[in-house]
């Protein structure tokens, strides 16, 4: 089913608050990990799901726009993995905030599958670039904010650029949206919309 205007700006603002939301999100995690006590475990909690719900927000509002906007599924295993990959990751860390005797083996595992994502974010840039046209001007701009994000969460230690240059990337997702809801859907897409 297509997106209407309304869904698509949604998802371009909740990918822009995906956006502003990344980088006090990690400095506050940092900073709560230094602290104790069931504040500040609920406190990265909380932050741990919000950042979840936003990426499935606007991952899946994505996957909608490249398949039924531009009938583009090259990028949906992809967009699967990276979503298994993030529900998963939040549960290790959740489980690590839990447990006192699990906490450095879930930060093991973390660090390894943030090191996937990175992965799976350069398989998924270089596969969009696949895309015919040119994303409302602005494919290559995020493909390779999104690859970029990916090599640098890759070598672990400049993973916190990897968060900046991934927020770049939610701009610009930001932006695609915006300017899909804007244009009208083509005459191909409608006619794959089923009457309601």
């Amino acid at each position: 089913m297509t997106m209407t205007k309304g869904q698509l700006t949604l998802a371009g603002w909740l990918s822009m608050t995906s956006a502003i939301f990344a980088i006090p999100s990690v400095v506050m995690s940092w900073l709560l990990d230094e602290m104790s006590g069931a504040g500040a475990k609920l406190s990265q909690a909380i932050l741990t799901l919000v950042s979840l719900g936003l990426f499935l927000c606007v991952i899946i509002a994505l996957r909608r726009l490249l398949n039924y906007r531009f009938k583009f599924h090259q990028t949906d295993i992809y967009i699967s993995l990276l979503i298994w990959g993030n529900v998963i990751l939040s549960v290790f860390n959740l489980l690590g905030l839990g447990s006192q005797g699990l906490e450095s083996l879930m930060n093991i595992l973390s660090i390894a599958l943030i090191i996937i994502f990175g992965i799976l974010a350069i398989m998924f840039g270089t596969r969009l670039l696949q895309l015919p046209g040119n994303l409302y001007g602005l494919l290559k701009p995020f493909c390779y904010t999104t690859i970029a994000s990916g090599i640098c969460l890759i070598t672990v230690f400049l993973a916190p650029v990897g968060i900046v240059v991934g927020a770049v990337s939610d701009v610009i997702l930001a932006t695609i949206f915006f300017r899909a809801a804007e244009q009208p859907p083509s005459p191909m897409e409608m006619l794959s919309t089923p009457i309601e």
